[in-house]
């Protein structure tokens, strides 16, 4: 399976893992998904069984930055315009 994160705010790939050997169990468990409620299970991860890849959405360095910095964007609605 290949588990994918892409940043929730810029859209941009932030890392991935390849591993085909793995199940969808196996990355759950690997990547510490199975801590998460069902609703940020329904809003933050999605699998694409028929490829074989897992995406889970974070958020990249950059938008955690301007977060921080200015947190007002959050209310905005989008980090980055």
């Amino acid at each position: 399976m290949r588990v994918e994160y892409w940043c929730k705010h810029c859209k941009h790939l932030v890392g991935a893992l390849d591993r085909p050997e793995w199940s969808q169990a196996d990355a759950e468990r690997y990547c510490g998904l199975q801590q998460l409620s069902p609703a940020e299970r329904m809003e933050w991860v999605s699998v694409y069984g028929s490829q074989g890849v897992m995406t889970v959405q974070t958020i990249c360095q950059h938008c955690q930055q301007a977060v921080e910095q200015h947190p007002e964007l959050l209310i905005e609605g989008k980090v980055l315009q």
